[in-house]
């Protein structure tokens, strides 16, 4: 199994608390950015030739503020350069003020068969606070046009931890996404990173620090609610009914091998990870003069060990102690032997094979998975 992550690198407006990387200024050479994509793609077909690919996402950034035609385009240089007969999974993330009965009715026609819609909240106050665009209005519709051409498979993007954004407020929001029988949930903890407006307008007195008390509350409260309504927390992050697990995302977690196009994109096969320049006009320049737009990072035996503690931990499945004597026999004693206080002291739980955070250990994942690394 492999996956193709496609990075658009475009939005209409930076929201406070991303850093990923874009740019709200590409009219004037959107176009370039397009074909550049598509002769990245072409670039690395070698990669995954004789491969049949199984998930396609189109991530940003905002895809889709894509034209229909810049969407064909890409999905065109994809079928002609790779093995898409067995892609069981195309997903396109999207904005609410950007969804359309005609742009999804094309983007189904076109074989994208999965909507992830950025709501984030269905409070005005969040989010305008996180400078989005949308008001909970277009969301709600946005929503309701997702289920009008014919999209049973689709997620919702929330955070919780918001400033301005209550317990009770939040109980509200999944109220509302219960109700409207959404099928995947991710909900994502606000956290303040460097190089944002969010973390300036903290400094600046502008919005109250960010609570970790009130993050692990709201954490709590997620986690409770879903599971009383069926969703399956398969990831920290993620929650799903029955047969709506994200592929993509899952592949990652799993240490499947993708590659990613785009600016700033990063790719994992081979037991290597190349990572794209975090520069549109560089990316273009470099592509077009066949120079490097990539560094590539030899991953040792460590690097790959502390990766799938790291990511596994993260998911319903756990770590699988054979997987880990199969894999990496050079540290199966020293990490079944670290295993032993989070036992004790509730974090961890063991299941046959997998060792499994507990709902108290999922409070503290990214230490728990740290204290496994070997350095």
């Amino acid at each position: 199994m492999a996956g193709i992550y496609i990075h658009i690198p475009f939005c209409k407006q930076a929201c406070y608390y991303c850093n990923f990387h874009f740019s709200t200024s590409f009219e004037r050479y959107r176009s370039e950015m397009i074909a550049s994509i598509c002769t990245e793609l072409k670039h690395k077909k070698s990669v995954f030739k004789g491969v049949n690919i199984k998930t396609v996402y189109f991530g940003g950034g905002t895809p889709s503020l894509l034209e229909n035609q810049e969407v064909d385009s890409i999905l065109l240089t994809l079928y002609q350069n790779y093995d898409l007969s067995s892609v069981e999974e195309i997903t396109i993330e999207a904005n609410p003020e950007d969804v359309s009965l005609h742009k999804l009715k094309h983007w189904k026609l076109k074989g994208i068969n999965r909507i992830s819609l950025g709501v984030q909240s269905f409070f005005e106050d969040d989010l305008q606070q996180m400078n989005r665009v949308h008001d909970s209005k277009q969301a709600i519709k946005a929503l309701e046009h997702i289920k009008s051409a014919g999209f049973d498979n689709f997620s919702i993007d929330f955070m919780f931890a918001l400033p301005l954004l209550s317990d009770q407020q939040l109980i509200r929001n999944l109220d509302k996404v219960i109700e409207l029988n959404v099928p995947h949930i991710s909900c994502y903890n606000l956290t303040v990173e460097e190089q944002t407006a969010l973390i300036q307008l903290i400094k600046k007195g502008k919005v109250e620090e960010l609570s970790q008390e009130k993050s692990i509350r709201q954490f709590e409260l997620i986690m409770e609610k879903l599971s009383n309504h069926k969703y399956l927390q398969y990831e920290i992050s993620n929650y799903a009914k029955q047969g709506y697990k994200s592929k993509h995302n899952s592949a990652y977690w799993e240490q499947k091998p993708y590659i990613g196009v785009g600016p700033s994109a990063h790719s994992f096969y081979q037991n290597v990870r190349t990572h794209n320049i975090p520069s549109n006009t560089g990316y273009i320049k470099k592509i077009n003069s066949g120079s490097d737009y990539f560094e590539t990072e030899e991953l040792t035996e460590k690097d790959l060990f502390n990766e799938l503690v790291m990511t596994r931990l993260r998911t319903c499945e756990g770590v699988n102690i054979r997987e880990i004597e199969l894999l990496f026999p050079m540290y199966f004693d020293n990490f079944k032997a670290k295993t032993a206080v989070f036992l004790r002291g509730g974090q961890l739980a063991f299941f046959g094979e997998e060792y499994r955070l507990t709902k108290e250990g999922k409070l503290m994942a990214d230490y728990i998975a740290s204290e496994f690394f070997e350095v």
